[in-house]
Parts: structure tokens; C-alpha cells; sequence
């Protein structure tokens, strides 16, 4: 379970300013929570705190706790959270199983690995892609391969900040079921940051609007 207990974030200047205030919630393992607001109300900044990559000018308050373990001063290598964000960046010059493989657990033989990687991408519809590099996928495929990468390392915790916003029509509506199963089918808590209203229908519970948590 992820929780946030008591977040307050402010601005380091100019006079401290509060942009979210006692902000409380519970996502439970295998539950997605969709959060949205308008433009500049702290959603990116709230996906950063919780992964762990703090701005020099953002402080914060309350306590970030995930699977019972208080998160507040772990290094974000340690946290055991997975970041997925709108470009689903991968690096160019690996091919896709390279990509995969960076992530994963290095108890795992090679072999164990690329047994996983290419049983994944076969569900993924993506079967015999292994050897392919980012510049040969289209967009949506590109946006699976991230996706993998970020299930595959074995989150305790997945962070999406607008995944689905670069991608047609066609494709989000796709690549939106295949994440929405994937964190369901692996018991992982998962908060979504989105402007898409179609995205708030993905939500186990009533999405979470910024705007109230406003000072």
C-alpha cells in the first residue's frame, strides 16, 4: 500500500507559498488512483516527492510511506518505485530487450530475464521484437517498452505522470487497458497524473481534483 499522510508542498520562495495542503490518501496493492487538477497545481511536483527526486526550491511536509516503510529520507534508487512519464523515454542506442533488462532484477539469470522479457512482450503484442531498436517502433510500441520496463523491475509502487497523452486515439485507448491490467494483474499501487477525463474512468476510487488541497 502507498500512502500519503499529511502532505503539505510550498514554494522556497517567494514567501513560502502552499500549492497542496494536508493532502491524505491510500492506494492499495493492485488499485489505481487517477489525480488531476489544473495546470500548475502540483501534480508533477507530487509525482516527484513520492519517487524521490526533490527540486531545490520545493519543501515539503507529512510523510510518504509505502508497503509500511516511511520513504521520507531513502534515496530514490532504494524506494522501489516505478516512474513512468508522457514521453516513456528509452534509450536509443539499446535495442528493446537491452532497454527491458536495465531495470531488472540482477538476482535473475540472463536466461530467466530474457525468458520474462519475451514472454511480456508477446502479451504486449510485440512478440520476436527483442533485437529491435527504438527508432524501427511506432510510437504506441514505444510506449509498452517503457511501460515493461517499468513493471518489470519489480516496483513496490508505480508513479504515471500523463503516460498516455503523446499517443493517437487508438493507441491510448489500447496502451491505457494494457497498463490499467498489468498493475492490476501484479498487486502494484499505482497513482495516475492526467488532464484526460477518459483516464479518470481507470480510477478503483473517486479521482483525487488538486484544486481542493489549494491554500
Amino acid at each position: 500500500m502507498l500512502e500519503l499522510k499529511n502532505i503539505t508542498l510550498k514554494w522556497n520562495s517567494p514567501k513560502g507559498k502552499i500549492f497542496i495542503k494536508d493532502l491524505n490518501l491510500k492506494i492499495k496493492n493492485g488499485e489505481i488512483l487517477c489525480v488531476f487538477g489544473a495546470s500548475g497545481v502540483g501534480k508533477s511536483s507530487l509525482i516527484n516527492i513520492i519517487a524521490g527526486v526533490y527540486e531545490n526550491d520545493l519543501l515539503f511536509e507529512g510523510d510518504i510511506i509505502l508497503n509500511g516503510k516511511k520513504l521520507n529520507q531513502v534515496p530514490t534508487e532504494k524506494r522501489k518505485i516505478g516512474l513512468l512519464l508522457q514521453d516513456g523515454t528509452l534509450f536509443p542506442h539499446l535495442t528493446v530487450e537491452q532497454n527491458i533488462l536495465f531495470g531488472m532484477n540482477k538476482k535473475l539469470s540472463y536466461k530467466e530475464k530474457s525468458l520474462l522479457i519475451a514472454k511480456n512482450l508477446k502479451k504486449s503484442d510485440m512478440a520476436s521484437f527483442e533485437d529491435r531498436y527504438p527508432h524501427t517502433l511506432s510510437g504506441g510500441q514505444k510506449a509498452r517498452v517503457a511501460c515493461l520496463r517499468a513493471i518489470l523491475s519489480e516496483p513496490e509502487a508505480l508513479l504515471l505522470d500523463e503516460p498516455f497523452s503523446s499517443l493517437d486515439p487508438d493507441q491510448r485507448n489500447s496502451f491505457r487497458e494494457f497498463v490499467v491490467n498489468n498493475v492490476r494483474n501484479n498487486k502494484i499501487p499505482c497513482l495516475l497524473v492526467t488532464h484526460d477525463k477518459n483516464d479518470k474512468m481507470v480510477s478503483d476510487n473517486k479521482p483525487l481534483n488538486l484544486n481542493i488541497f489549494q491554500n
